[in-house]
């Protein structure tokens, strides 16, 4: 039997994935969260940003880490959505196991299962109605999400500043290289043609005084 091949990584993200390793160490992650998921879109922020050095690398890293913190609060959102929704339709009796059955099924965003439209049904709600009231009960724990969001908004708009500084300062760093040494250039030409020209004149000197000296 021949082994499964598993396909290559282009060399860009092994490299990224390299670095990520060596500057970072392990991804510390909260549960349920993919650390390869976190890994590829780490690489993939470097790889867009063009990070290479070991500043830009962690510059990107924090841009990224932006990023998952926002997409932990939108996750956060919809779960206080759907406990809200799944307290509102159950009463003191319902069964544990029915309210975590009802739980796994809305987050999975299984709103049209049958099970759940008739258990909603019975409880006196639509789909709809019930996420109105859900929504309307957890209004504030919302708003406090929102404004999280917002703080981690402006300083991804802040990190990508210090990045597009950085990466202007090694560009204008290389420009002026480029530039001091067309200027190096410039002088040394200068300087050939200023040593022709003296040369030029002494020639002409001394062939003057060889024609009166002959005469």
């Amino acid at each position: 039997m021949s082994e499964k091949k598993t396909p290559e990584q282009p060399a860009s993200q092994s490299q990224a994935a390299s670095q990520i390793s060596q500057i970072f160490g392990p991804i510390k992650l909260l549960p349920g969260e993919s650390e390869a998921v976190y890994r590829a879109g780490l690489a993939g922020t470097i790889n867009e940003l063009g990070a290479s050095t070991h500043l830009q690398i962690y510059l990107a890293e924090k841009i990224f880490q932006c990023l998952w913190w926002m997409r932990r609060y939108e996750v956060q959102k919809q779960s206080s959505i759907v406990n809200a929704m799944v307290r509102l339709s159950s009463q003191y009796n319902t069964a544990e196991t029915t309210k975590h059955n009802l739980t796994v099924k809305l987050q999975a965003h299984m709103w049209d299962a049958q099970d759940v439209i008739t258990f909603i049904k019975q409880k006196g709600f639509t789909p709809e109605s019930l996420t109105a009231k859900a929504i309307s009960e957890v209004r504030e724990e919302i708003q406090k999400i929102d404004a999280l969001i917002a703080l981690r908004v402006k300083a991804l708009g802040q990190l990508q500043q210090s990045y597009e500084a950085l990466v202007n300062r090694s560009v204008m760093q290389e420009r002026l290289k480029l530039q001091n040494e067309l200027l190096k250039r410039d002088l040394q030409a200068i300087d050939v043609k200023a040593v022709e020209q003296v040369d030029g004149e002494e020639g002409k000197v001394r062939g003057q005084r060889k024609a009166k000296s002959g005469k």
